[in-house]
């Protein structure tokens, strides 16, 4: 039930968005509003709402591979452009390692919330699986990935507008770094390039976060616990 449910939703969040095109009518951030508003006033078991819905959960990681048949169509033109890719997937990975836990310091957060945040560009898919080996609780990573996924698709674009980042290229870095799958998905609408980079950028993001993260909290002292 929960699953149908679940869909449904989605489906009806997706049509909303797509008669009115706007960011805060995200249908992924309109899908979950709406999910937890009728959990919350139904008072549906949320353990029993999570098992029901597994199969989502596990698709997660098969969609992430399948993404890469999206960057091998465009393989020609991203390794003729490997160096702007990586320059920016190491530039937006290393920014979320080391300034997102410094700002959440500087707020009065604890060790615990500085060290899942730290990971709010990697994938839950992926953050499920590292969040242990970090000593990061994933049950606290994983709704910041999501919220973090959200805001970058919906806001992310009309940010990169301001800026002036009109490059396919360069819009699909870094909204996959920066907002993993999520981003992704809004970056499917600007082309098969955006979209090839942007899913290239979220696998390669929990690569690169993997390898930089013990070194980047032992720097910042947060290794323990």
């Amino acid at each position: 039930m929960a699953l149908i449910a679940t869909l449904l939703v989605y489906l009806a969040a997706e049509r909303v968005y797509r008669l009115r095109p706007h960011p805060l009518l995200n249908p992924v951030g309109l899908a979950v509003l709406a999910l937890v508003v009728g959990i919350k006033l139904s008072g549906y078991p949320l353990e029993r709402y999570q098992r029901e819905t597994l199969p989502l959960v596990w698709l997660l990681k098969p969609a992430v591979v399948a993404l890469g048949w999206a960057a091998w169509r465009e393989r020609g033109r991203l390794a003729g452009r490997l160096r702007p890719f990586l320059g920016g997937l190491f530039a937006g990975s290393l920014a979320s390692l080391t300034l997102t836990p410094l700002i959440a310091r500087a707020l009065g957060a604890g060790p615990e919330l500085q060290k899942a945040l730290a990971l709010k560009s990697v994938t839950s898919a992926v953050t499920v699986d590292l969040a242990p080996r970090l000593g990061v609780n994933a049950e606290l990573a994983v709704p910041l990935i999501i919220l973090a996924g959200i805001l970058g698709a919906a806001f992310g674009p009309w940010l990169l507008d301001r800026m002036g980042a009109v490059d396919p290229l360069a819009r699909g870095t870094a909204l996959g770094t920066a907002s993993h799958g999520i981003g992704t998905a809004r970056a499917a609408e600007e082309g098969p390039l955006a979209l090839a980079a942007s899913g290239l950028a979220m696998a390669a993001a929990g690569l690169v976060t993997a390898l930089l993260a013990p070194p980047v909290f032992a720097l910042l002292g947060l290794s323990g616990g």
